[in-house]
C-alpha cells in the first residue's frame, strides 16, 4: 500500500496534468508595443465558423500585425504578417461569417488629418489585405459586421462618438479626450451596440448605452448605465465590452468610484433581466501597490457566448446559454522590481444561466516575471475559451517611461470551458449540503445552518442576494451562521466551498 504522503503527491500530479490539459498557450508573435490599449478590451481574437482563430495586435508605434490558425493546424506565420507597411493605429477585427475574412479597422493621419479606414483579406486567412477608406476627421475606429458581412464602424470625433459608414457618420454620444469606446454587433441581425464612458467633466465616469435595431436606419434612447448600477461603485474609467445574444446585448464592465482604482467590481448587464445587473468579481488591492497608468485592480473584461452548430442552420445557434469573461488583475505579491508596478495575471469566470449567477473567478496565468495584461476573448466560445494576451516582460508602458523598452510574447491561450467552477450546479450533490427551501429565523435562530455530509468540511460561506452581490461572508466555525445585517427578506443564494467541492443552494429568508 502507498504512504499518505505518495498518494498525496501522485494526486498534486495528476491535478497539475489534467490542469495542463485544460490550459493550453501558444506564442503567436511578438511586439514591442506594451500599451495596446487605452480604453476597455476590444476585439483582437475571433473563433469563425469557418474554421480559423483569427488574431490582431499592435507592434512598435504604428505596425499592424495579423495571423491565423487553422482548426486543424498551426500558425501560418512565426510573427503574423504586416496588415500595412504605412504606420496605423489599430482599432479592432471582426470577421465576415459569409466567408470567414477577417475585417480590421485602423485610422492614420494623411496631411496631418486623421483619416478612418479598414482592411479586408483577401482570402480566409491568406493575410493579404486591401485597404479602403471610411471617412477623414475620425479616429480609434472599431469594426463591427453582421450576419451577412455587411460592415458599420464606430470612431471619435471632436471628442464625440459617432455610428459611421463610408457614406457618413451619425453623432451617439458625447465621449471627452479619452477613447473609452467600444462597438457590438449581433450575427443574427442588423443590431448594433455603441458603448462609451464619459472621460471629461461634468460627468466623468459615467458609462452609456445606445442601439440601433436596424443598422442604423432608427435609433433606441440612450441608457445610461451608471444610473442603475445597484453598488457604490458605479463609474467608469475604461468603458465596457459586449456581445449579442440575437437581439439582446450583455455587456460586461469594470467599475470603481470613480477615486479609487484600487477595489473594482466586474459585472454583467442584459437589460431584459430583473434584475439587470449581476456581480461577476469585486477586487481590492492595497493602496500602497502601484498599479500604473489607466488601470484598475480587476480591469479591461470582455465577454463570450457558447456556441454550437445548428444542424438545420449554416449560422451558429446558441443554445447553452453559457457565458465567459476574462479580465486583467494585479497582483500585490508579485512586483517588478525595475519600476515598482504590480505585475498582472488574466482572471476567468463561467454562468450557465445567461449570467444570472456566476461562478467563483479562477486565475489562468501562473504568476511569474512578466505581466499578463491586455486578454481579450473570442466572442464564440466552442466548449473553449479562446484568449489573446500579452506578457510584458517589465511591467508598465515604456512608451511612457515606464521600463525599458522590451520585445513581448503574444500568446494565444485555450482554456476548457469546463475547467472554470460553475455558480448553479445541473446536479447538486446532496452530500455536500443540506438544500433549505425556507429558512425561519425561529428555526434557525437569526440565522441559517450548513450540515455537510459525512468526511465533508466546509471552507467558507458565502451569501449573496438575487444581483450576485455578497452581503454576508459569516464565521463557519460558528452556527448557525448569520444572514449579515443587510440581508432583507428575499431569495439568496449561499455559495459553499467544501474540501470536496463548490455548490450554490438557493435559499428563501422569509422575515
Amino acid at each position: 500500500m502507498a504512504h499518505a504522503p505518495a498518494r498525496a503527491g501522485l494526486a498534486l500530479l495528476a491535478l497539475l496534468a489534467s490542469t495542463q490539459a485544460q490550459i493550453l498557450a501558444d506564442t503567436v508573435g511578438y511586439t514591442s508595443r506594451d500599451r495596446q490599449m487605452y480604453g476597455p478590451a476590444v476585439r483582437y481574437i475571433a473563433s469563425d465558423t469557418s474554421g480559423g482563430i483569427h488574431a490582431v495586435w499592435k507592434d512598435g508605434l504604428g505596425l499592424i500585425r495579423y495571423n491565423f490558425r487553422p482548426r486543424r493546424g498551426n500558425w501560418r506565420w512565426p510573427n503574423g504578417v504586416e496588415v500595412s507597411s504605412d504606420a496605423h493605429n489599430l482599432g479592432s477585427m471582426d470577421v465576415d461569417v459569409s466567408n470567414g475574412r477577417a475585417i480590421i479597422s485602423a485610422d492614420h493621419v494623411v496631411r496631418n488629418a486623421s483619416v478612418a479606414v479598414y482592411f479586408r483579406d483577401s482570402g480566409h486567412g491568406s493575410g493579404v489585405f486591401r485597404e479602403d477608406t471610411i471617412g477623414s476627421g475620425y479616429r480609434h475606429c472599431l469594426v463591427g459586421a453582421t450576419n451577412h458581412g455587411w460592415t458599420k464602424f464606430a470612431a471619435v470625433m471632436n471628442d464625440t462618438f459617432f455610428y459611421c459608414t463610408v457614406l457618413g457618420g451619425y453623432p451617439v454620444g458625447k465621449v471627452g479626450p479619452f477613447p473609452a469606446v467600444n462597438l457590438a454587433v449581433s450575427k443574427l441581425i442588423g443590431r448594433y451596440g455603441y458603448i462609451w464612458a464619459a472621460t471629461d467633466d461634468p460627468g466623468r465616469g459615467a458609462l452609456f448605452l445606445k442601439q440601433t435595431p436596424n443598422n442604423g436606419a432608427n435609433w433606441y434612447a440612450t441608457v445610461a448605465l451608471s444610473d442603475s448600477v445597484p453598488s457604490l461603485l458605479s463609474r467608469s474609467m475604461l468603458g465596457a465590452c459586449a456581445t449579442y445574444d440575437s437581439i439582446k446585448i450583455h455587456l460586461v464592465a469594470d467599475l470603481y468610484d470613480g477615486q479609487d482604482p484600487h477595489r473594482s467590481q466586474i459585472w454583467h448587464y442584459c437589460p431584459y433581466d430583473t434584475p439587470a445587473w449581476h456581480l461577476i468579481h469585486e477586487y481590492i488591492c492595497p493602496e500602497s501597490v502601484q498599479l500604473g497608468d489607466f488601470a484598475l485592480a480587476a480591469a479591461r473584461p470582455s465577454i463570450g457566448m457558447d456556441r454550437r452548430p445548428h444542424e438545420l442552420h449554416t449560422v451558429m445557434d446558441r443554445r447553452r446559454h453559457e457565458f465567459y469573461t476574462v479580465w486583467e488583475q494585479f497582483d500585490p505579491a508579485n512586483i517588478d522590481p525595475s519600476t515598482g508596478l504590480a505585475r498582472a495575471d488574466i482572471w476567468a469566470a463561467r454562468s450557465l444561466d445567461q449570467g444570472l449567477t456566476w461562478g467563483e473567478p479562477v486565475r489562468l496565468t501562473v504568476p511569474d516575471n512578466t505581466s499578463k495584461r491586455f486578454p481579450f476573448l473570442a466572442e464564440v466560445v466552442d466548449d473553449t475559451l479562446h484568449v489573446l494576451y500579452f506578457a510584458d516582460k517589465v511591467a508598465g508602458f515604456w512608451e511612457q517611461g515606464q521600463g525599458a523598452q522590451t520585445t513581448n510574447a503574444v500568446v494565444y491561450m485555450r482554456v476548457a470551458a469546463d475547467f472554470l467552477p460553475t455558480a448553479v450546479q445541473e446536479r447538486p450533490d446532496p452530500g455536500l449540503a443540506r438544500e433549505l427551501a425556507e429558512v425561519r429565523p425561529s428555526v434557525a435562530r437569526r440565522g441559517f445552518e450548513v450540515r455537510p455530509g459525512s468526511g465533508v468540511r466546509v471552507l467558507r460561506v458565502r451569501v449573496a442576494d438575487q444581483s450576485g452581490r455578497v452581503v454576508a461572508e459569516p464565521a463557519v466555525s460558528r452556527s448557525p451562521l448569520s444572514w449579515g445585517k443587510s440581508a432583507r427578506p428575499g431569495v439568496y443564494f449561499l455559495r459553499i466551498a467544501t474540501d470536496h467541492g463548490d455548490q450554490t443552494i438557493r435559499v428563501t429568508k422569509i422575515r
